[in-house]
């Protein structure tokens, strides 16, 4: 327990539990001025801010300046705590002697919410309340109050012209003490439905640097009974309250102090908004403003408050093998804006835009999982050329198998040459050549003795209720250790299932290999077939069984198949 009390607050906020899961989330909302030094015109004597910007040249030594009874660090207090405390500008007697400014300089970049301040002085007759988002580089003007609009900025009031930057409001002489001043950066009646995240809202409440200007005070014919002299300080101030938060585009909750070395900072202690975000859904940068480096694989999006969207982050499918990708526009709307990740410096000796095959010299292990650190092996300069994503070595004619292990149905006499093809209508014996029966064939193996359904006739096609019926020419057949693998050529579509065939490349799935030890019916490379068959329940891959139809392809079959189907089967 010693030394969670001895921990910092804000290394402690890290190991909470965050509300962000799944939800649009913002830090707690404090003053930002806390803690934070502020800087005023008439306080440059001697408090070592003589080298701010707002401060001229000081034609005085700081020995000769004065202590200040009321300093600008009043103005920040509690005032709970202290609330007698207040900072007082210096004297003058011309108007322009008796004009102030109140600057807040902030490390980064803020949400402001409102401002709120509280005189001890009669509120001033004229002021402007500036921000800027450049560092103080340009500044722009939030709003301006004047007791007489028109006279000071030439501008009507917004209570005759709703929207106008000029207001009257809070510009009365009393009360002489407790006046207010408050400035809401959102229209309210526009904050209760624009979305805080939003580049109109980030627009309107982002600040770096803000600036109160007291440009004209009030004028009494009678002094105000005060304990101040008025003349010699024509403003004091017991509380300026500048209402925000870090800017984390609704991915964080917490944040901590800023990168920066936060010489804007007078005491860390008291600062109750720190500005550097402690980002969720995958987001990084001190505003939560870009995606993580490996959770670029579609545009980084603020959260949204209105909904509570997270809008997260997502991860670039780099398979294990980069730690770092990119967002790239053009592979994003080339896949339907669906994904747009780049992976980059590929490891374990695999490339492409998801780390998804083998480099140049190495070729896929099919038995590893794509995952795997050692899923892509050095080529063997004597081997066959192995394809780098899907492990498929490139055989010799009539050779099959992954890595071109054996004879290819229809062929025979597996060897440095390849296989030479059966000189036979059907199926021929893979070591001597000889021809044999489809059916004698598989007698011979010794593992399964299958027949081969025909098809007596188009009305017991109908009646099976088949998923597909296809016309297609048979391109090779590969052994998949648990199952065969036939690639075929789809001519024709005369009826699909649950997955729409097209016309083109596709794969069949005969009888598994390991339940019959051989494939059946037998489906011979380069020859035409009808099929008929199931689709696989979930997977959508067509099946071909012993209930399946495989037919040699006629004209007169297709003749028959197609006006049958046609009619409904009638």
């Amino acid at each position: 327990m010693s030394n969670m009390l001895g921990t910092p607050r804000h290394l402690m906020l890290v190991a909470l539990v965050s509300s962000c899961l799944d939800r649009a989330c913002s830090p707690p909302i404090g003053n930002l001025a806390s803690g934070r030094t502020l800087f005023t015109l008439s306080n440059c004597c001697g408090n070592g801010t003589s080298q701010h910007p707002l401060c001229p040249q000081p034609s005085v030594s700081p020995q000769a300046c004065s202590q200040d009874p009321h300093p600008v660090l009043h103005m920040t207090d509690d005032p709970f705590l202290h609330p007698d405390t207040w900072w007082a500008s210096g004297g003058g007697r011309t108007m322009q002697e008796q004009q102030d400014e109140i600057r807040l300089d902030l490390e980064t970049k803020f949400y402001l919410t409102h401002l709120v301040l509280v005189f001890k002085s009669p509120r001033p007759a004229a002021m402007a309340i500036e921000r800027s988002v450049d560092f103080g580089k340009t500044w722009e003007a939030v709003k301006v109050f004047a007791y007489n609009c028109s006279v000071e900025f030439g501008l009507p009031d917004d209570f005759d012209q709703p929207g106008s930057p000029c207001t009257s409001r809070y510009t009365d002489a009393a009360p002489c003490t407790g006046g207010e001043v408050i400035l809401r950066t959102l229209n309210p009646s526009s904050a209760m439905t624009l979305d805080p995240y939003s580049p109109e809202a980030l627009s309107r409440l982002t600040i770096t640097n803000l600036r109160v200007r007291l440009l004209k005070s009030q004028t009494f014919r009678t002094p105000p009974s005060s304990s101040e002299n008025s003349a010699s300080a024509p403003y004091a101030i017991y509380t300026l309250l500048a209402r925000g938060t870090c800017l984390c585009h609704g991915h964080a909750e917490y944040c901590v102090p800023h990168n920066n070395g936060n010489k804007e900072i007078e005491d860390s202690n008291m600062v109750s908004v720190f500005g550097r975000c402690l980002c969720t859904h995958h987001t990084a940068g001190d505003h939560c403003d870009k995606c993580a480096p490996l959770y670029n694989d579609r545009p980084w999006r603020p959260a949204n408050g209105s909904s509570g969207e997270a809008n997260p982050c997502q991860k670039c499918e780099c398979h294990g093998h980069a730690a770092t990708c990119h967002f790239s526009q053009r592979a994003w709307l080339s896949s339907g804006r669906l994904s747009g990740g780049v992976c980059e410096d590929c490891q374990h000796n695999t490339a492409g835009r998801r780390c998804h095959r083998c480099r140049y010299g190495y070729h896929r292990r099919p038995s590893l999982p794509l995952s795997s650190p050692h899923t892509c092996t050095r080529k063997s300069h004597k081997g066959p050329w192995c394809h780098p994503r899907s492990g498929q070595c490139h055989c010799k004619s009539g050779v099959g198998g992954t890595s071109c292990s054996h004879c290819l149905p229809g062929y025979w006499g597996f060897g440095g040459e390849g296989c030479k093809p059966c000189a036979c209508p059907h199926q021929c014996d893979p070591f001597t050549g000889q021809c044999l029966h489809s059916i004698t064939l598989f007698l011979y193996t010794g593992k399964c003795s299958c027949k081969e359904k025909k098809l007596r006739s188009v009305s017991e096609l109908c009646k099976t209720k088949h998923d597909y019926v296809i016309k297609a020419n048979v391109l090779s057949a590969h052994d998949k250790g648990s199952h065969a693998e036939v690639h075929v050529k789809v001519r024709k579509v005369l009826r699909s299932g649950q997955v729409a065939l097209r016309l083109g490349t596709a794969n069949i799935y005969p009888l598994s290999w390991t339940s019959r030890g051989c494939t059946c019916p037998i489906l011979n490379p380069g020859m035409e077939y009808l099929l008929a068959g199931k689709e696989e329940p979930g997977t959508g891959r067509l099946l071909v069984t012993m209930q399946s139809i495989v037919v040699p392809w006629t004209p007169r079959v297709g003749l028959i198949i197609s006006n049958s189907l046609r009619n409904g089967c009638r």
